[in-house]
This record gives structure tokens, sequence and C-alpha cells, in this order.
């Protein structure tokens, strides 16, 4: 909720300032909620583990379970089952949802770049909608019609052109977007001979067409393609997004080694806190130990990052993280292993 509320409120501020309604806002904030799950589902599963087993230790259960004769390695079975299936989740999230929604919502941000009434339906203050033009409106009535309406139109460097009209509208189709204009003055400044001239209307169309960029980039992005695709036909993939086959086999393996921490996660979490006796100051050691295996993962990802990014033969490195979070775990279960069995089992 943290992290999504950072993201909707950087959102309100973009798109309300443009003039977008809080349902565009609202469709925004879901469809970039799955991209924020991918970051916060695995710290969220350390985090639950380092919870549930500090809470164990605290009230001793753990302790009454290994005096029952369960070794470390079957009291991890809770962990690797709740592992296992948040890997499952996340994995459909990142190979299947994420590609999905982060394509929509790029379809989407295209769609409201070239929305020319988000642009000019503010009332009340002076927007530049379009480079050298100024726009103003006083009032918006509830059928759409625009009130005592002021266009600056300084594009053509011969003349300036200003309009002013007590009333206006916009109308727009697929081909063409008009601003009609009624009952208004036209003022013509000729920059070389700088003149004014005025001209009174009872209706002029303005047609901002030629204004609106839309965007002729019909290349997808890499993250938009579906993980089947890049499984099957990686060919297909770098000739419709123009990647390199390194950023292709990346990206399929970046969305697997995802999900996979996940599980590294939850194993590494108990393993840790596995290690020592019960102290009543707490388990802060055995927390800054798995916290600071975990950084040094992160540090690690960001270097195999780039040398995956610069040979796709070294694809394989892009899971070595993820094996220095197996090791370690497999490590602190050996340390706890070894305590269990000169505590408990010379006891019996």
């Amino acid at each position: 909720m943290i992290f999504w509320i950072n993201r909707a409120i950087g959102l309100f501020d973009r798109l309300i300032s443009d003039g977008h309604s809080s349902f565009i806002l609202l469709q925004f904030a879901l469809l970039s909620l799955p991209s924020i799950t991918t970051i916060v589902f695995p710290l969220a599963c350390f985090a639950a583990v380092i919870f549930v087993t500090n809470r164990l230790k605290n009230d001793s259960e753990l302790t009454v379970l290994q005096s029952a004769g369960l070794s470390p390695w079957r009291i991890n079975k809770p962990y690797f089952i709740f592992g296992f299936f948040c890997m499952i989740i996340l994995g459909f999230i990142t190979t299947f949802v994420v590609p999905n929604t982060a394509k929509i919502l790029h379809e989407k941000q295209i769609e409201l770049d070239t929305s020319v009434s988000a642009r000019l339906l503010k009332d009340g203050k002076f927007i530049h909608p379009f480079q050298g033009v100024t726009f103003y409106i006083k009032g918006i009535e509830s059928d759409g019609t625009l009130l005592n309406v002021f266009l600056h139109d300084r594009r053509n460097e011969d003349e300036f052109l200003t309009y002013t009209a007590t009333r206006a509208f916009l109308a727009k189709d697929e081909t063409k977007t008009v601003l009609y204009m009624e009952n208004g003055l036209i003022q013509t400044f000729g920059t070389s001979s700088e003149e004014i001239s005025t001209t009174e209307f009872k209706s002029v169309a303005i047609d901002l067409s030629d204004a609106i960029k839309k965007s002729e980039n019909n290349t997808p992005y890499l993250s938009h393609v579906s993980t089947w695709l890049l499984i099957k036909n990686w060919q297909e993939v770098a000739t419709v997004t123009k990647a390199s086959r390194s950023s292709i086999v990346f990206e399929l393996h970046n969305r697997l080694h995802r999900a996979m921490f996940c599980f590294v996660a939850a194993v590494l979490g108990f393993s840790s806190l596995l290690i020592g006796n019960h102290s009543r100051f707490g388990f802060g050691k055995q927390i800054a130990l798995a916290l600071s295996v975990i950084v040094l993962i992160k540090i690690t990802e960001s270097y195999t990052t780039k040398l995956s990014l610069q040979n796709f033969l070294l694809w394989p490195i892009i899971y070595f993280p993820s094996l220095i979070g197996i090791i370690s775990s497999l490590l602190f279960l050996n340390i706890s292993t070894s305590d269990y069995r000169l505590k408990y089992r010379a006891s019996l």
C-alpha cells in the first residue's frame, strides 16, 4: 500500500494537473499495481517469514518443536511450501499480468498525450497546450460551452493572432479537431510592419489538427511482449521490437528470476533466525544477518544484470543472486542442525 500510494500521488499530480478526471487516475493506479507488486512481493514474503519466526521463537514454540524431535529441516517444510506458492503467484504476475498491464498503460498514456480536451478544458488559468499558443477560459458550462475565451497564436513568425470570444466549443472527430468561436474579435499584429488590425466576427473555426502530434512510434517495448513469444521465437521479437538478443534473453530470464526470489527470501528469513539461542534482547543480530545477505544479493544482481546485457551467453548468471541466497540458507540450516544435535539429541 505504501508503494502504491506513493505511485498514485505521483499520478495524481501529473494527471489531474493535465485536466484528466479522477476515474482516469484510478485506472492508471490500478494498471501500475502489478509492476509495483513485483518489487514489493519478495520483500513482503521476507518480512512475513521474519515476523512469524520471531513470534514462534519468542513464544518458545520452536523450542517445543525441537524438543519433540523435529530438526530444523523438518520445521523448514511449511516455509518451503509458503515460499513455493509465493513463487508461483509472483511468477504468474511477472510472466502474464505485468506485460499485459504495461502494454495497456502505455496505450492509454499515448491516448491521453494526444487528448486536446484534456489540454484545453481548464477554466480560470492561462495554459500553453501547444508551442506558441496561449489559451484561457473563464468558465465551462455543463453542456460543454466555453465562456469568455482567449486564444493567442504565435506559431506564425510573420503575424501574431489574438482571438477573443464570448463563447466557444470544441469539436473533434477521427481526422480533425476544430475550435468554434462565436461573437468575438481577432487582433492581427504584423511583426514586420508592427501594425495591429482588428476584425469582428460572428463565428470562426480554428483547425487545431496540425498542432496535435500523435505518436508515430509503433515499435512495441520489449516489456510489453508476451512471455510465450519470448520463449517461442526470439527472432520475431527482435524484428518487432528492434531489441538485441541480449536484451531479449535478459527480459525473459529476469521475469522468471523475480519470482524465484520469493522462494529464496522465505527460506533465508527462516534459516537465519534459527541461528543462536533464545535471548531476552531479541533476534536483532539474526535479522541483521538476513538483511545483510539480502543487500549482498541486490548488489550482486546489479553486476549480473550488466554482464548478461553485454553477452546473451552469460544468461545463467542472472540466477546467481538467488543461488547466493540458497547457499546461505543451506549454511544457516546446517549450523542450526549442528546446534540442535548438540543440545537436544544429547539429552535424549
